[in-house]
């Protein structure tokens, strides 16, 4: 657990954005069910609105935060929102996807209830958590911001702060020009044995790349690449550090938000955007049940509802994720998450998906024997 620190084309966009529409649930009145939600009355704070009692939550003044995401980058948002809410310290603990929704599992099944907001990395996750009973309803005035596919049905259990995609990269020290991979299919070439990372089987951006390529390629595909035996790492910044040294040629999950962190280094890396698309993967956030510090988070999910907390994702770079909200300005570079081909499980799929879970881990792990 770490604490709040000082520290420095239109593409398959309508598909991604079914896919978004987390467990292919009906939406048809799903505002006018916010607005009958919505009972507590709104305070406006900074240059946003929120029903958290801010008074209750400065009292409170602290909250424990949950994410997939890395440390720094952990680190950055809680110091963030201290910087607009100094008397509320936020403190954060990082796992990936699989590892978090375990933990918190094990920790609700022994009667401990430490956590107050939780962010899982893809649908079938918070979905799963959403049936459990994981989540206390808080119905952000917020919402109105976002589309129906980013709210959970019914609104207020979680709700989607943002969208990251990969692609391919590669060592350009490494790699002649000539053997820079074009689409997904190239990293099939055998000069990638022992020369290429990915992300472990906890990663919820993984799974969607399993199963997207897939779709596309046939179960072979992956049968293929296990051959070149792969490297399986935690986090996007080991993947990225891994890289720019040239301990691996190639990655093979490589997120942009990573790729413009270590390019802005100095890097000499370089990103491919596969014409078949960028596997994406959505984030999701909400207040977990019996939280122990309720007003000061509520007031974290409105805040990071807020412009002010999508500017933080889209922006930092330990982030650089893409804001689904409507009003949102565009991504550092000038670009929108529809000048991407965004590959993710349809609404259809969804069902699916979430039953693949299981053959997918095993999978990957007997791939990179774990």
């Amino acid at each position: 657990m770490s604490d709040s620190k000082t520290t420095k084309p239109i593409t398959r966009r309508a598909s991604l954005q079914a896919g978004l529409a987390v467990a292919a649930l009906p939406f048809s009145g799903i505002f006018a069910s916010y607005a009958a939600a919505q009972t507590k009355p709104a305070t406006k704070v900074l240059d946003f609105t929120t029903t958290a009692d801010i008074a209750k939550a400065e009292q409170e003044g602290e909250f424990l935060f949950y994410t997939h995401d890395s440390e720094p980058a952990g680190a950055s948002v809680v110091e963030a929102f201290a910087r607009d809410f100094p008397k509320i310290k936020g403190k954060y603990l990082r796992a990936q996807n699989g590892a978090l929704f375990t933990k918190v599992l094990a920790e609700r099944s022994a009667g401990r209830y430490v956590v107050d907001v939780i962010q899982f990395s893809e649908p079938a996750t918070a979905l799963d958590f959403q049936k459990r009973g994981g989540y206390m309803r808080h119905v952000s005035p917020q919402s109105e911001f976002y589309a129906a596919e980013y709210l959970s049905n019914p609104v207020g259990d979680f709700f989607c702060p943002g969208v990251t995609f990969a692609g391919i990269c590669y060592n350009t020290d490494k790699v002649k020009p000539e053997e820079v991979p074009k689409n997904w299919k190239d990293l099939l070439d055998p000069r990638w044995q022992n020369a290429m990372s990915v992300k472990q089987s906890t990663s919820g951006l993984q799974f969607v790349q399993w199963f997207e390529l897939k779709k596309l390629y046939g179960g072979s595909y992956w049968k293929e690449l296990a051959k070149l035996k792969p490297r399986g790492f935690d986090s996007r910044a080991q993947l990225f550090d891994r890289l720019a040294k040239g301990d691996d040629k190639i990655c093979g999950l490589a997120e942009l938000a990573g790729y413009l962190l270590q390019k802005e280094k100095g890097a000499h890396i370089a990103f491919v955007a596969p014409p078949d698309g960028l596997p994406a993967g959505t984030l999701w956030n909400g207040v977990v049940d019996k939280a122990p510090h309720p007003e000061a988070a509520k007031l974290f999910v409105d805040w990071l509802m807020s412009p002010r907390g999508q500017n933080h994702y889209q922006t930092n770079p330990f982030f650089y994720y893409g804001s689904v909200r409507k009003d949102a300005p565009p991504m550092p570079g000038g670009t929108r998450l529809r000048d991407f081909k965004l590959l993710a499980p349809t609404a259809a799929e969804m069902p699916a998906y979430m039953a693949a879970q299981e053959s997918f881990t095993k999978e990957w792990n007997a791939m990179l024997g774990l």
